[in-house]
Formats: C-alpha cells, structure tokens, sequence
C-alpha cells in the first residue's frame, strides 16, 4: 500500500492512466453494462422464460407393483400398474397466458431498473460537474481573499486600518479554504458514488468541464408518464393477477386419469371347459379411465375469490401510482421553468451587474475610496451571485432529468 502510495505521489500522470476517464454518456453506457442490479434484473427476464417451458407440466407417472398371494394360495403372482393423472387441457394454457405475463413484468421491471440507473448516473455525474464548477469559484475566493489580505496586512502595516481590517481578511480566507475542503471530500464521495454506480474496480474519473445546457421540451402532462416503466410493470401487475385467477378456475375442473395394467393369475383357467390353467407366463392386461373430481369446492372457490382481491388491489395501486407520478411530473415541470427563470435572471441581469460591482469595488477599495468593510460586502454580493448561478443552472439539469425519469425517457 505504502509503495502504491509513493508511486502515486511519484508519478501522478501513471496513477492517473490506471483511472477511466468518462464521458457522461460513456458512463451509461458503461453502467449499463456492468452494474449488478440491471444484471439480476436481465437475470430475472431469463428465469420467467424459462419458466414458460412449464406451463405443459403434468404429475409424475405412477408405477406400481402387487407381487404375492392377491389371486390363489400361489405366493408368486404378480400385478404391475402405470397410471398417469394429466390435469384439465384447459389449465395447461392458464398456465402459459400467466408464465407469459410473468415475462412481460420481468421485463418492465428491467425497463425501470434502468431507467433509474441511467438517472443516478447523470444525476451524479451532474453533481461532480456542479461541484468541479463550484472549485474553481471557491479558487477564485481565495485568489481574491489572499489578495485582499495582502492589501489589508499592508494596510495595517502603514498604518492606514486597524487590526480588525487585517483579522476580517484572515478570517474570510480560512472560510474560504474550509470551503475548499469540504468540496474536494464532495468530490470523492460523488466520485465513489459514480464509480458504484458503474460496478467498477478501476477508479474513475470525468471528462466534461462544465454543465451540458438544458433542451428539454416540455411534454404534454396527460400523455407524459405514459411510458414511465415503473408505472407499466405495476399495469402488469393487474393483468398477472387476472391470469393467475385464471389458472384457480381451470384448477377446479377435472383431472383426467388414464392407466394400464399387465398381470399374472397363476392357477386360472384359460378357457370355458377349465384347463389348461394360466402360469407365470400368461399375462393378462387391460385399462383404467377415470376422471379425478374436486368434493369439497369451497376451498378451491375461495382462492378464486382472494385472487380477485388481488386483482382489485393491483387495479388500486396501479391508479394511485398514477396519480402520485403525475403530480410528481406536473411539480417537475414547474420546478424546471422556476429553475429556468432563475437561470435566465442570472445570466441577463445579476451575472454582468456583479462582474461590474466587483471591478469598481477593487478599484476603489485599492484607491482608498472604500473602506474595507463596504468592499467586502460587495465581493460577499458577487460571490453570492456566482454561486447562485453555478446553482442555478445544476438546478435546471438535474431537473430536465427528473423529467426524463419520470417519462421514461432517459
């Protein structure tokens, strides 16, 4: 660990190769590839096909047996039995109709695996663009603060200020390189977080330097989270309850038995006039039909009427979640044209004020027309609206993508 370490401080270009560097895009692509959830998720689509391949299963064969004195006192007949009960034909495509529906929720809960997964990466990958954005800012604070306390130490020294002046610049500097660590923890742990997302060994890193514009039109809110697959997997779930409510009912009708029989009689007469007699060698074979009927319905009714209910709880699950993800979707929509606004209001008007305060005030703090506290006033106002508007527009992002996620198109 210790010689990893050096290495890294040795040569950091190396330690930098053996990371990934990313692309967001290139991010989900590669979490779309690697992450274990959407896998078991792939997995599980796999296991409900599978399972469709059972919908024709039948009880197992039943062979028997009778070996001894069941005809005479002759202690060696023996009887063998193959009987096979097949359930109703009409089970075996209840059956199918419901492993079939198993897959369609298979896959929906695939669909929203992923389109949560693609989300989480953006939404991170967004937020280390916010924070790299947010570095430079605070950077730019402590050039401007080291500045400002070089002035006021000179200042103090020449006997223009007081201390308070000098201790107001420390004091302001310290705030800011506090700032600056707490980002850089940020960064790794939104890095950590990315590089989980991926199902990643190797430590990754991001190539885009800044947050991508927001294009997103606004959908028609009727028709928005039609295709929301959270929404369709749980849709399916109404129709897996009416199928498996299906294969109850056609539980209920009839098994069909159907058998064969191959035996001895040892000591019988083969004939009318009574000889010769059967021995071991004479078999004596025939057939069984039977129909297996259920004599107490009530149980087998019962279930029918529980798969009911579930069927009405899925039906009301399903139209609350609607009604919750298009509420969720009209507060998005609002929250991206609020965060819009607030965009657009620091780009036209508070940016280009700001860049103009923050010069005059330099110019006049460093002339002495100023005095400190006036100057460190405005350079708190300017740093504020460039924070508000770092803010602002990794506000717009991350709500352009919350919108995707809730129509399902990421």
């Amino acid at each position: 660990m210790k010689i990893r370490i050096l290495i890294g401080l040795l040569f950091p270009a190396i330690a930098m190769a053996q990371s990934q560097a990313l692309t967001m895009e290139t991010a989900v692509q590669l979490a779309l590839q690697q992450n274990k959830g959407l896998k078991s998720a792939d997995a599980s689509v796999g296991y409900y096909q599978k399972m469709v391949a059972t919908s024709g299963e039948i009880p197992k064969t039943d062979i028997s047996l009778q070996y001894g004195q069941y005809n005479s006192y002759v202690s060696n007949d023996n009887h063998y039995t193959i009987t096979q009960t097949i359930p109703f034909p009409s089970l075996f495509g209840a059956r199918r109709e419901l492993n079939n529906a198993q897959v369609d929720k298979a896959v929906w809960q695939k669909a929203a695996t992923r389109n949560e997964l693609v989300y989480q990466v953006k939404q991170v990958y967004i937020e280390l663009l916010y924070l790299r954005e947010v570095r430079e800012l605070i950077l730019r604070q402590d050039t401007i603060f080291t500045g400002f306390l070089r002035s006021a130490d000179l200042r103090y020294r020449t006997g223009e200020s007081k201390m308070l002046e000098k201790t107001a610049a420390e004091g302001r500097l310290n705030e800011v390189r506090n700032a600056l660590r707490q980002n850089e923890a940020d960064l790794k742990i939104y890095t950590a977080r990315l590089q989980a997302l991926l199902g990643s060994n190797t430590p990754v890193t991001i190539t885009e330097t800044a947050i991508p514009e927001a294009n997103l039109s606004l959908l028609n809110d009727s028709a928005a989270i039609a295709a929301n697959p959270q929404l369709q997997y749980l849709k399916q779930q109404i129709t897996i309850a009416e199928k498996q409510k299906k294969v109850l009912k056609a539980a209920i009708l009839p098994d069909i038995m159907v058998g064969y029989f191959n035996q001895s009689l040892i000591g019988t007469p083969l004939n009318a006039s009574g000889s010769p007699l059967a021995t071991g060698s004479n078999r004596f074979q025939g057939f069984q039909v039977g129909l297996a009927l259920p004599l107490w319905l009530g149980p087998l009714k019962a279930k029918v009427r529980a798969e009911e209910k579930q069927q009405q709880a899925a039906s009301l699950q399903f139209d609350n979640n609607k009604i919750q993800l298009q509420s969720q979707y009209e507060q998005a929509v609002q929250q991206f044209i609020k965060n819009r606004n607030s965009l657009e209001f620091y780009e036209h008007t508070s940016l280009p004020n700001t860049e103009l305060l923050l010069k005059q005030s330099e110019k006049s703090y460093s002339s002495g027309d100023i005095g400190y506290a006036e100057y460190l006033l405005n350079l708190e106002h300017g740093l504020t609206a460039r924070q508000g508007y770092l803010q602002a527009r990794s506000d717009v992002k991350q709500a352009e993508l919350y919108m995707a996620f809730l129509v399902g198109k990421q």
